[in-house]
């Protein structure tokens, strides 16, 4: 408390996406921030994680910042061109001032009320230390690499590498591909090996998967940009979000429509893959796979055993059989290596993958190695690296701890159908309020994936609107229904969109206002009136629901409902209704 009020000097450890905002929003409260990062460049996992041909799988819509727009680019951009739009914003800002290329953070240690780091720079002979107020780690998901050791592996006669070295899909030529893992990094592995002439490709899943595509064409709305935030989210009562009955009405609706249009539930156009916890009751529960090139390639080779009259009914989304090379799935856990073969155990029994390169899309291990000490070491040989457990979050909306609120974590959620720098760039808006002591209010943590195998994942929709509480940025409907009516249906109908929470509140900005007026309300517009009239029904029949629930949760209303009910007996049992009313008065 006693550094409330006045500028703090503060470490932004990372120059990702997440680093840069928070440097940018921390400069804004009037801070004097320094960024470090050990790579020579910015961009984070943008940067150093590409490779050929890799997109965003979120939309420019969603991924951009607040207040530095792309309405030009395309509507999912290369990682090429999201480096450089992170370039150019830290240009736009004047962040390079701040940026200490090159440096890496050895140790971190709170002594008193100080933080301090030691600190390795280009040049330097040894470490040396430096002194700062408070520190936001932004280092990003993607750094230490989670691979898994099989039985056999040290024999095996193919090779064997993670995701995190894979460049260009030459390399898969000829030769016979195994993917380990079906998260969307390995679906564009997957994809770019039976496009570029492998002799065979498989991929494997341990618990499945749950895919829908991140666009539908790039003429029309993205997929985060077809949801509704606002109007189930801000106005929900406290029992509906604690149960989460929106999440079990519209996932009947969505796996239905699936159905409809694809002939399966699982997915969208997924006949295989089921996610092992995929139920009709409850769909909080999975971050979705939203790159889904290889999709049609997986379900192309499950189709041709349907019956005639479901591939038909079904065949509009299929794939020319001489476009690409069929991939295989195998739905098991490996068993173990020998030669070039790898054995698996599925439900239907032993399975052996013959394979040349063995692709482990087994994603990231999430170590802070100045805080823990060996954490970010290789794990010993004979080891399971990817049953190891993780380097903690906090528990304060996986940003701090109460008794710590001045080391921040930044931009390690993971979001179900969203994107991590609209989250990041939140995030430090609230950490600066929290800074300050001026949060409004504790949210409820409703947003968290129930059954989820990653602890902080959750739902982008209700995780925005529990930090936008907490820093009084909810936008109001019917002020700005009064004043800009196309904000109001940016508001109403549209995502949670990082700009929306900077109409009103600590962080208010004209440009925001512009943006949500402009940008972000085109693609409601581009929507087919249908869904948008889904849409409506969907929130007044929510509104409804809510009204009346909210209603019930709270005393006066129980007490008028109690009352109520009590009227109605009286009048209907005579004589007795003149002496109920008259001591009710």
């Amino acid at each position: 408390r006693a550094l409330e009020g006045r500028a703090m000097r503060v470490l932004v450890i990372g120059a990702g996406a997440s680093g840069l905002v928070t440097a940018k929003t921390l400069l804004g409260r009037g801070h004097d921030v320094s960024i470090v990062t050990d790579s020579d460049r910015i961009g984070g996992t943008f940067e150093n994680k590409s490779y050929k041909d890799a997109r965003m799988v979120s939309s420019k819509f969603l991924t951009c910042f607040s207040d530095f727009r792309r309405p030009d680019a395309e509507v999912h951009m290369t990682l090429a061109d999201y480096v450089t739009y992170l370039e150019e914003y830290a240009t736009h800002f004047d962040l390079h001032r701040i940026l200490r290329p090159g440096t890496a953070v050895v140790s971190l240690q709170r002594r008193g009320e100080a933080y301090v780091a030691e600190l390795r720079s280009p040049g330097d002979s040894a470490p040396h230390e430096e002194n700062f107020d408070a520190v936001a780690v932004c280092s990003g998901v993607h750094n230490v690499p989670r691979i898994p050791h099989f039985p056999g592996q040290e024999t095996f006669e193919g090779t064997i590498m993670h995701s995190s070295s894979y460049k260009d899909p030459e390399i898969f030529r000829g030769q016979r591909v195994l993917v380990i893992g079906t998260g969307e990094t390995g679906f564009d592995i997957g994809f770019a090996a039976a496009m570029h002439g492998a002799e065979s490709v498989t991929m494997s899943t341990r618990h499945g998967f749950v895919s829908v595509p991140s666009h539908f064409g790039e003429d029309k709305p993205p997929l985060d940009c077809i949801i509704m935030n606002w109007g189930t989210h801000y106005w929900e009562s406290r029992w509906a979000a604690r149960v989460g009955l929106h999440w079990w009405i519209t996932t009947k609706f969505t796996r239905l429509g699936f159905l409809i249009t694809t002939g399966t539930t699982y997915g969208f156009n997924q006949w295989t893959g089921k996610r092992y916890n995929m139920t009709w009751d409850e769909g909080r529960k999975h971050i979705v796979n939203k790159s889904v090139k290889c999709m049609p390639l997986i379900t192309r080779k499950v189709k041709r055993q349907a019956s005639w009259w479901r591939r038909k009914m079904w065949s509009f989304w299929d794939w020319p059989d001489d476009y690409g090379q069929d991939v295989d799935l195998v739905e098991g856990s490996v068993q173990r290596m020998e030669g070039k073969t790898v054995h698996y155990d599925t439900a239907k029994g032993p399975r052996a993958v013959e394979a040349d390169i063995v692709m482990l899309a087994t994603g990231y291990r999430q170590r802070f190695p100045f805080l823990y000490p060996g954490s970010g070491k290789p794990v010993a040989e004979g080891a399971d690296a990817a049953a190891s457990p993780d380097d903690p979050l906090p528990s304060e909306h996986f940003i701090v701890n109460p008794d710590e609120p001045r080391l921040a974590f930044i931009g390690f959620v993971r979001p179900n159908v969203g994107a991590i720098p609209p989250m990041a760039e939140l995030q430090a808006m609230w950490w600066c309020e929290k800074l300050e002591n001026k949060l409004a209010c504790r949210a409820p943590e409703y947003y968290k994936l129930h059954e989820s195998r990653i602890p902080y994942g959750v739902d982008y929709g209700y995780y925005m609107f529990a930090l936008a509480r907490e820093i009084r940025a909810v936008p109001g409907l019917i002020y700005w229904l009064l004043r800009r009516p196309r904000v109001a249906v940016t508001i109403g109908f549209g995502q949670a969109h990082v700009p929306i929470f900077r109409l009103q509140g600590p962080f208010a900005s004209d440009e925001a206002v512009e943006t949500c007026a402009g940008e972000l309300y085109r693609p409601i517009m581009q929507r087919p009136f249908f869904m948008n009239l889904v849409f409506l029904v969907e929130a007044l029949g929510f509104a409804v629901i809510n009204g009346v629930i909210s209603v019930l949760e709270s005393p006066a209303g129980l007490a008028t409902l109690a009352t109520g009910l009590g009227l109605g007996y009286a009048a209907t049992r005579g004589d007795r209704a003149k002496l109920l009313l008259e001591r009710w008065a």
